[in-house]
């Protein structure tokens, strides 16, 4: 076996240690919000997550607990609950949500995970369009987007802005089956912090990636999720499902390793990986 994939086999090991069942929250080093434990209907701020509504009717910007799709009762691969994230404001007015803080140590890179449904079809043109994005705290202005997905009417792209680097945007997939309005998709987002590279995958496909360069004063230890919804014309609504963060030690893959890491994690976890609610979930 050539050294190279020596390497990733190590990687993969580092990531037994480090990347365990999904606990109830989002943390650092690992750590998954299934929203499971929340009653339809409940606002995500009830647990934890932070909800900023400057809305005139505040029922135009909610983020509640959900059982549906479109209007009918069901499930996705076992999960029962999700998000519903509503906005119908088409102000320019700061509608957005973030997740807990995630308070890291030495952090070298990073993979998001979660699942989205677009219940209605994302707006285009010169609207701004509504994104989940992973701010860093700048150390001179606090949080600030850094990179992230953007959702329009043609699809998704993976995008950089703000104290991320220089502004850049790739299709990541389009509004069709089995990716369109009404579909669960999932999304990987990777962070390498070493060789600044973002890059995204959609159900566990290749994935897409762009050079980042974050500005010096960023903190690569203190990050969130943030849903954005501002903007003239951003206006949508969406599901959101188990959100994954997984911190990677050490030397960070590069995205064309991404199969390979999966395979040493099969192969070193010998019986200890379990195939929770659709999703390859490692135990410690």
């Amino acid at each position: 076996m050539k050294a190279s994939r020596w390497r990733i086999i190590a990687v993969a090991a580092a990531l037994l240690v480090w990347v365990g069942v999904g606990t109830a929250e989002v943390e650092h080093p690992s750590g998954t919000q299934d929203f499971e434990s929340m009653s339809v209907g409940e606002d995500v701020g009830n647990i934890g997550w932070v909800v900023v509504n400057e809305t005139a009717e505040p029922t135009d910007f909610t983020i509640e607990a959900a059982d549906d799709v479109l209007g009918s009762q069901t499930t996705r691969n076992g999960s029962t609950r999700w998000l519903r994230i509503r906005d119908i404001d088409g102000g320019n007015v700061q509608n957005r949500f973030y997740s807990p803080t995630i308070l890291g140590d030495d952090v070298k890179g990073y993979i998001w995970t979660y699942y989205v449904n677009l219940e209605t079809t994302p707006p285009g043109g010169a609207n701004v369009k509504p994104k989940l994005t992973i701010q860093h705290v700048d150390t001179m202005t606090g949080f600030a987007n850094a990179w992230g997905i953007e959702f329009t009417d043609a699809g998704a792209n993976l995008i950089v802005l703000g104290i991320g680097g220089s502004a850049a945007s790739t299709p990541l997939y389009s509004l069709t089956s089995p990716t369109a309005v009404g579909n669960w998709v999932k999304i990987e987002l990777q962070v390498n912090l070493q060789s600044n590279v973002v890059s995204a995958r959609v159900n566990d496909g290749m994935p897409v990636s762009l050079t980042i360069n974050p500005i010096s004063t960023i903190n690569r230890d203190v990050f969130r999720l943030c849903y954005r919804g501002e903007g003239t014309g951003n206006v949508q609504t969406m599901l959101l499902d188990d959100v994954s963060l997984a911190v990677i030690p050490g030397a960070v893959p590069a995205v064309s390793e991404w199969g390979l890491i999966v395979l040493g994690l099969l192969v070193l976890s010998a019986g200890t990986v379990m195939l929770l609610r659709g999703r390859w979930v490692v135990q410690a």
